[in-house]
């Protein structure tokens, strides 16, 4: 249901005109002040770490979960970058073992993969919950097999499914993109399909597209670092301006 890996959040991501809405936070889900300041600073590692986040797709309204791959370890740190931006309540599932070495997180959303009751109770009080099926952080690649989790919590809340791939890749620029591919929710049994699909699809978009270029139909919802060069650029239209 979760990853395994060492970090704390290894467990539990544009052309013009294109679209991103958000339904806003759900009305009577109320966020821990020390949760939306924790939520601030993985945005803020996000910023400056990578050169942006851009989503295609758009999540349901309501509560859902965002069951991703898990391949890079930015993948938790994005999915809590977008779904602050979004004002969307979120929570996180987490390897048991590994929320251990990082207890405090338990007080700020994170759930242990021992409780399923607890991951049910926060989408039924209109959560996002960002699951990594995976079970582990794995290479850059193909999906692998993919736990059951995922699919019983939607079964059992019941909330949309929604597979979300994800890519954090350098391409034309200096510092790594992070690529959400948001695909319409599916059947629990027909997860693992439309998130493979998914994953592939978006590999071919950035292996056939321009690497100084936004993927089409993509939208930049975070803002990062810009490249040595960008910045060049800007410096130099402000002094032609003058």
């Amino acid at each position: 249901m979760s990853s395994t890996g060492k970090h704390p959040t290894s467990s539990v991501t544009a052309s013009p005109g294109a679209e991103f809405r958000s339904e806003g936070q759900l009305a009577g889900v109320r966020t821990p002040v020390s949760a939306r300041l924790l939520g601030m600073g993985f945005r803020q590692l996000v910023r400056h770490g990578l050169r942006g986040v851009w989503v295609r797709g758009e999540l349901p309204a309501g509560s859902c979960i965002w069951a991703a791959n898990h391949h890079s370890w930015w993948d938790g740190f994005v999915a809590a970058a977008v779904l602050g931006e979004l004002r969307r309540p979120a929570a996180l599932l987490m390897d048991a073992d590994n929320l251990s070495d990082y207890r405090f997180l338990a007080t700020l959303g994170v759930i242990p993969t021992g409780r399923p009751r607890q991951a049910l109770q926060s989408l039924r009080s209109g959560r996002v919950l960002v699951i990594f099926p995976e079970g582990e952080l794995r290479p850059a690649g193909p999906l692998g097999e993919l736990a059951p989790g995922a699919q019983w919590l939607a079964r059992r809340a019941p909330a949309a499914l929604a597979p979300v791939a994800v890519r954090v890749a350098a391409r034309g620029h200096q510092y790594a993109e992070a690529l959400v591919d948001i695909a319409a929710p599916c059947a629990p049994d027909r997860l693992a399909a439309e998130l493979s699909e998914r994953l592939a699809g978006l590999d071919a978009a950035i292996a056939g597209a321009d690497p100084r270029e936004p993927l089409p139909g993509f939208t930049r919802v975070v803002s990062g670092r810009p490249s040595w060069d960008e910045r060049i650029d800007r410096w130099a239209r402000r002094i032609g301006r003058r």
